[in-house]
């Protein structure tokens, strides 16, 4: 009968516009969200099989929900460097706790990029979601893979300690005086390997520079001139003080002849002191053997000015506390140390899908993966179709508010309407049952 009809149809337009009013309700409550995205609800019409042309068996209205996931929120800027948003498509590889993810098993995504460290120095979110990451090794190679978790870990930094590096390359800028009288073996002694050293003869000119060994610690290195012909200098590099390294007399290092051209340029370096050699640093020190090279070639001159020291350029730096962390562009996330220097940690990829829309939500602003979504492929930052990584912004819902509140109204005259449908149909009904009195 088409009153019966049309009374089901008022019912299901009454509860699909009840799930109208959820997902509006629920899209107004996150509209200051970090990574929500907005939900709304489809609605198909049901058509019932007509028995004649006569009569119509009203069908209803079946409502289907919708999670507008490929649409990006606006970016906003945050003061926190861990505050992480993505331009463009992708999404953070994220898991429910800090165990090593298994492919297909506890692995979520999230746009919601509002990263703290917590107490056990693991990268979370306000969510309390753990961020994944590639490992970056040592050398600052990077093992990836596009399809499997395998490779990826939860990004930890508690065991961040201090960074130190030894000084392995020095280069000295100085000039040795031309007008300086040679040294005269017949009447001061012959020169002997290892005499500036011993001090058993006063060197010409004599410099000291600083060098960082394998423990971070400053260590004085000096290295004493001595002109023994027109153009030519005897040098020798030796520790002071001599018991810090105590293999040869003096705490000597290294030694040999430099030779200038006749405008003050250096012609060669002879000697150990020409390449890189050894620095035993004596037990007590704790230190391992260094190997230190000294770059005496191009910034020597021999003119007639005074002797003196332009400039020492030396690697190596001394211990570093973890101060900060930065994150790149390319995704990189590094940390930066009280000594200048940095090192890249991990690299954090991002997941693409072929149809993101077809994601399964689930708590925190996350989602899963389905069949409509298709299996995702993970990649950098900023390649192969992934967005961009953008540090201190923070990704907002994607609500608009005033269409929402525009939806309350229409959803709210629609409910109206459908309880209009039964109130009408059966007060027909009830005139229907009139007729038999």
């Amino acid at each position: 009968m088409s009153i019966y009809t049309a009374m089901r149809a008022g019912v299901s337009g009454l509860s699909a516009n009840s799930s109208a009013l959820a997902t509006i309700a629920d899209n107004i409550a996150n509209v200051n969200t970090v990574g929500y995205k907005r939900t709304s609800v489809d609605f198909s019409a049901l058509v019932n099989a007509q028995n004649s042309n006569t009569t119509y068996n009203a069908g209803g209205v079946l409502p289907s929900t919708r999670t507008q996931i490929s649409l990006q929120g606006s970016l906003e800027q945050s003061r926190s460097p861990t505050d992480l948003a993505i331009s463009g498509e992708g999404f953070f590889i994220v898991g429910q706790s800090s165990s090593q993810l298994t492919d297909g098993a506890g692995v979520l995504f999230t746009r919601a990029g509002s990263f703290t460290v917590d107490a056990a120095g693991y990268m979370v979110n306000a969510q309390g979601l753990y961020l994944q990451g590639w490992p970056v090794n040592s050398n600052g190679t990077v093992v990836s893979s596009p399809t499997s978790l395998s490779a990826i870990e939860p990004i930890n930094i508690a065991g961040v300690g201090g960074l130190a590096e030894p000084t392995e390359t020095v280069a000295i800028n100085a000039n040795l005086q031309s007008s300086q009288t040679a040294y005269d073996p017949l009447s001061q002694g012959v020169y002997d390997v290892g005499d500036l050293a011993t001090g058993t003869i006063t060197a010409h000119f004599e410099s000291s520079l600083e060098v960082f060994d394998s423990l971070g610690a400053a260590r004085t290195i000096a290295m004493g001139f001595l002109k023994t012909g027109p153009n030519t200098w005897q040098v020798e590099a030796y520790s002071r003080p001599a018991t810090n390294a105590p293999g040869n007399a003096g705490g000597r290092l290294a030694e040999g002849t430099i030779t200038f051209n006749t405008d003050g340029t250096v012609a060669s370096v002879t000697g150990t002191i020409a390449s890189a050699f050894n620095i035993n640093w004596a037990a007590s020190t704790g230190a391992a053997a260094q190997p230190l090279t000294l770059n005496l070639s191009s910034g020597l001159t021999q003119f007639a000015n005074n002797y003196g020291v332009t400039s020492v350029v030396a690697d190596g730096v001394p211990p570093g506390d973890l101060v900060g962390l930065v994150i790149e562009g390319d995704g990189n996330l590094t940390a930066q140390f009280s000594n200048g220097r940095s090192r890249a940690l991990y690299q954090i990829p991002l997941a693409t899908f072929t149809n993101p829309n077809g994601l399964q939500a689930d708590a925190g602003s996350a989602f899963r993966t389905t069949l409509e979504s298709g299996l995702y492929n993970i990649n950098a930052s900023n390649a192969g179709g992934a967005g961009r990584i953008q540090s201190g912004v923070l990704e907002g819902s994607n609500v608009d508010l005033a269409a929402e509140f525009t939806s309350l109204i229409t959803t709210q005259r629609a409910y109206s309407a459908s309880s209009r449908i039964i109130t009408t149909a059966d007060e027909m009904l009830e005139e229907l049952l009139r007729i038999k009195r």
